[in-house]
């Protein structure tokens, strides 16, 4: 690239001719030392006066090249500085207002999905609430025949327990009476025991009531199977599998579900 600034050399001629930047400067030139020869004639300064203005009009020429040369240098300089420029100012126009876009659909995005979250939770809390409705609407609808299927069922295990083992109402005196105080005496009344059930033989049966009591007096009833009533001198716990039954279903006639 050329600089306005830069200085331009120029080569001397072989012919000793002096260069001039102007005219001004060719004006004020020290005069041609006057040879001595003899008075030049007529003629001969005439040539002479050509010679000097062919001279003077060659370097007003050259200067005038020289000025156009730089004067070209400097629009073409010019033109690409300020093709430079605007590539920058372009590059950096196009970098801000990208992530100015950038920035403007971020958070359009997050609007829009925070919004639509929003949306989304509320419309599950609904759900669940339409659920919750819906679930005590069929609970109420059905919960008296759930009552009687859990007690059928209850009901229906504990007779084919007390069937198939006398631990079962074993345990039921021992749980009964394990808290007693010691008395004077007990009467346990139990029902009808099955064939290969013998609870009053049971030697642990025995030891645990001893402890409750040394006169103990157990009573077969012709009461269904899973009779069990405990008689103190002060009061009667009846711990009946039937008994137990009517408390369960007491129980669920008064809970909520």
């Amino acid at each position: 690239m050329i600089s306005l600034f830069n200085s331009i050399n120029t080569e001397k001629e072989e012919s000793n001719i002096r260069l001039f930047d102007s005219y001004q400067d060719f004006l004020a030139a020290d005069p041609v030392p006057e040879l001595e020869e003899a008075p030049e004639s007529g003629e001969e300064k005439e040539d002479e006066a050509e010679s000097w203005g062919a001279l003077f009009n060659m370097e007003y020429q050259r200067k005038i090249q020289q000025a156009e040369d730089l004067l070209n240098a400097a629009r073409e300089e010019a033109e690409v500085i300020r093709g430079e420029a605007f590539e920058k100012g372009e590059k950096e126009g196009y970098d801000a207002g990208y992530e100015a876009g950038r920035q403007q659909a971020y958070d359009d995005y997050m609007a829009t999905y925070n919004k639509e979250l929003n949306s989304l939770k509320q419309e599950i809390v609904t759900l669940v609430q339409d659920m919750g409705n819906k679930k005590d609407k069929v609970l109420e609808k059905y919960i008296d025949d759930l009552k009687d299927i859990s007690l059928a069922v209850a009901e229906k295990i504990i007779h084919t327990s007390l069937k198939s083992s006398s631990e079962i109402i074993k345990r039921m005196i021992i749980s009964s009476t394990e808290k007693l105080k010691k008395t004077s005496w007990v009467k346990i009344y139990i029902g009808k025991e099955e064939p290969g059930i013998n609870i009053q033989g049971d030697a642990e049966l025995i030891h645990e009531l001893s402890k409750l009591s040394e006169n103990v007096k157990i009573v077969v009833m012709e009461e269904e199977s899973g009779t069990c009533i405990v008689e103190l001198p002060n009061e009667i716990i009846d711990v009946s599998a039937g008994t137990q039954l009517e408390n369960i279903r007491g129980i669920l006639e008064n809970a909520r579900l």
